[in-house]
């Protein structure tokens, strides 16, 4: 070989060799450059928390080898949980904080681009159909646009041990595993999103409220009970049972405080959707008589409620009726216990899996604790009586003089007085009016608000607002004579020990 062709060969071999580092250093600085997003925002153009209408999370149940949807979604203008049969949401401010978090999560550390250490992280897709395993499933979190646009779509794992607050992240459809600093975790719990006052009353509202202690089921038919009222005039004052109060015994303050206090946060942890005629013939006055089809009737009677032939709706644990302020009545009926624990309690199950287990739970127990949850009815209806009326001073006729007796009205009454009283009652007919207007408004929306669902009640707010005589009525408690003290036993102070005599 010529020392040209030597010399060419050379050139030829070095040039190369430079295009291959060329390509070679190109391919590091892209790895490189893949490789370092660490402390990059996981989403930067989701830059609006209020822009999120849609938050969906889903988990996994290693023990049903199911994964399980919870849903809060804007729609029809209106915020609803499409997991809980659109059941109305309270969750404007709720979604947008839980966005604002999610928004500003960042890819702190880098933890592991091995696809082995998805399960030890607790990352796998809980939607992955693909995988067998049943442990170190994630949580996916993904929040949406109006547009149904994806704004946010993660994988929340375990956390991590050596760095407080922080969580294992992945996205998914990429092997990446992030350890992530995580403000707030969206809350799946139903309770968490709804309105917490079912019954929007307060408790200074309630001025009447009556037990009707019977009880029916199936098998026993239709036992009656007492029938009480606890009444006072305002709220401030003093309760007074009907009938009155047996000598030597009292009231129990405790009892009643907690039966206002249940009332005013009623807790609910689930609902039910009623069929479709029911929930039509129940926005009906409850004094008027209602056929059911077969389907409504099986649905009421597997939650412990009853119709009878006469159009009389009855309930497995009796009615608590309520009385306010405002006019509105309260009618609480209370039903069979709820089974079930998590997604059944709070939603239930198919139609058919629901009459499926009440037929079981007759025979055997649940494989999981049922609780002592509750099913439960609410209806409203208006009362104006309950509004107190203004009289007309103005109008009154004064009675008839005693022979003998000059008339009351034998002096002309003072025409300024007169106009006083008449302006001062026409201010108070006009705040009269107004309040049975706003009463008969808001009872039918509470009408329209609770026709459509069961709920159910914990077995604490049972307990607090379904009494009896004997729930009510206790011994009285110690004077506070009795008490060691200024005007107790021995003088007043322990030992015996008085004061000096004035």
């Amino acid at each position: 070989m010529s020392e040209l062709s030597k010399t060419g060969l050379f050139a030829a071999v070095a040039l190369a060799l430079t295009s291959l580092a060329m390509v070679a250093t190109r391919d590091r600085a892209v790895r490189t450059e893949a490789f370092n997003d660490q402390g990059q925002a996981f989403f930067p153009e989701f830059q609006d928390p209020l822009a999120c209408t849609d938050l969906e999370v889903v988990d996994f149940d290693p023990s049903t080898a199911t994964a399980s949807r919870f849903q809060v979604k804007f729609e029809n203008n209106r915020w609803v949980i499409p997991s809980h049969y659109n059941y109305p949401a309270d969750a404007r401010d709720r979604l947008s904080k839980t966005a604002a978090a999610l928004m500003d999560l960042t890819k702190d550390t880098i933890r592991s681009d091995s696809p082995d250490d998805q399960e030890t992280m607790g990352v796998i897709d809980p939607l992955d159909t693909k995988s067998t395993a049943l442990k170190g499933r994630g949580k996916r979190v993904t929040l949406r646009d109006a547009s149904e646009k994806v704004l946010a779509d993660f994988i929340i794992g375990e956390p991590i041990k050596d760095r407080s607050g922080q969580y294992y992240v992945r996205i998914p459809d990429q092997k990446r595993i992030y350890g992530v600093n995580l403000k707030a975790e969206p809350s799946t719990r139903f309770a968490d999103w709804i309105e917490t006052n079912l019954l929007k009353l307060e408790s200074t509202q309630i001025r009447k409220v009556e037990f009707d202690n019977y009880k029916v089921n199936l098998e026993q038919g239709y036992q009656k009970g007492e029938i009480l009222d606890v009444t006072r005039e305002d709220a401030a004052g003093p309760w007074a049972l009907s009938g009155g109060v047996p000598e030597g015994k009292e009231l129990d303050e405790d009892k009643l405080r907690s039966l206002t206090n249940a009332l005013a946060d009623l807790k609910i942890v689930g609902v039910r959707p009623k069929p479709a005629g029911l929930t039509r013939d129940l926005k009906q006055t409850e004094d008027r008589k209602i056929t059911l089809s077969a389907s409504a009737v099986a649905s009421l009677q597997g939650k412990g409620f009853y119709m009878t032939r006469d159009g009389q709706l009855l309930s497995n644990q009796g009615d608590v009726r309520v009385a306010c302020d405002d006019g509105v009545v309260y009618t609480l009926r209370f039903g069979e216990v709820a089974l079930g624990v998590g997604d059944e309690l709070t939603r239930g199950e198919s139609d058919e899996a629901e009459k499926q287990d009440d037929a079981e739970a007759k025979d055997e127990p649940k494989s999981q604790p049922a609780g002592d949850n509750r099913y439960l009815m609410v209806t409203a209806a208006f009362d104006e009586s309950l509004i107190p009326e203004p009289k007309d001073e103005s109008r009154a006729e004064s009675a008839p003089p005693a022979p003998g007796e000059l008339p009351e009205n034998v002096i002309a009454p003072d025409p300024i007085e007169e106009k006083s009283r008449k302006d001062r009652y026409e201010r108070e007919k006009a705040d009269f009016d107004k309040k049975v207007e706003e009463g008969r408004k808001r009872a039918q929306e509470l009408t329209d608000r609770f026709a459509a669902w069961y709920y159910v009640t914990p077995g604490d707010s049972f307990r607090s607002i379904n009494l009896d005589r004997a729930s009510l009525v206790t011994d009285p408690k110690p004077k506070a004579s009795n008490i060691p003290g200024p005007g107790g036993p021995g003088g007043g102070f322990p030992g015996g020990f008085q004061l000096p005599p004035e």
